[in-house]
């Protein structure tokens, strides 16, 4: 377990752990996988020992949960859904919900948290991209036409089971 990796030091020790045959589990701070292969082709790590030594990434992001106690249905405004990235989808086919606020969630319509996330496998075809080191927006869509859900479907698909609501997607995933 490396706490985080912050600088090539770091780095090289996991890695070299990696190719030895040891687990490794750590932490790189990035706003999402993609960006992680760029973090190690910064800190100056070898794009062969890199894939060597890596078998997947994965993102997390922590939201809040609609309070069960005061949960109720919830009108979406065209401005939400808009700022969502979502106009024009979901409107009619789905209810949404909030929050009222009541005693057990000390009034903020949420209680406790749940995580979002995404995962990059790396497959040979993507191992190969970051070898040539191609564009990170030629790997997303690799990794995207490969199967992989980024953040913000994960987080949509929260508010469409009625889990946590747009607003609180939009201050922890981006539109794409």
């Amino acid at each position: 377990m490396v706490g985080e990796i912050r600088d090539e030091e770091t780095a090289q020790i996991a890695i070299q752990s990696a190719l030895t045959g040891h687990l490794v589990f750590t932490t790189v701070h990035a706003n999402n996988v993609i960006d992680v292969l760029g973090r190690f082709l910064n800190m100056g790590v070898e794009p062969v020992q890199f894939i060597s030594g890596l078998n997947c990434v994965m993102a997390q992001r922590l939201v809040r949960v609609i309070c069960r106690h005061c949960k109720c249905r919830s009108e979406v405004s065209i401005a939400t859904l808009k700022e969502s990235g979502m106009h024009g989808r979901y409107t009619d086919a789905h209810t949404f919900f909030e929050g009222a606020g009541c005693i057990e969630c000390g009034g903020t319509g949420y209680k406790g948290r749940t995580a979002i996330c995404e995962t990059l496998v790396l497959s040979d075809r993507i191992r190969e991209m970051i070898l040539e080191r191609e564009p990170s927006s030629e790997v997303k869509r690799v990794a995207r036409e490969e199967g992989m859900r980024f953040l913000r479907e994960s987080a949509i698909d929260l508010v469409i089971n009625g889990v946590t609501t747009f607003r609180e997607i939009n201050k922890v995933t981006f539109v794409t």
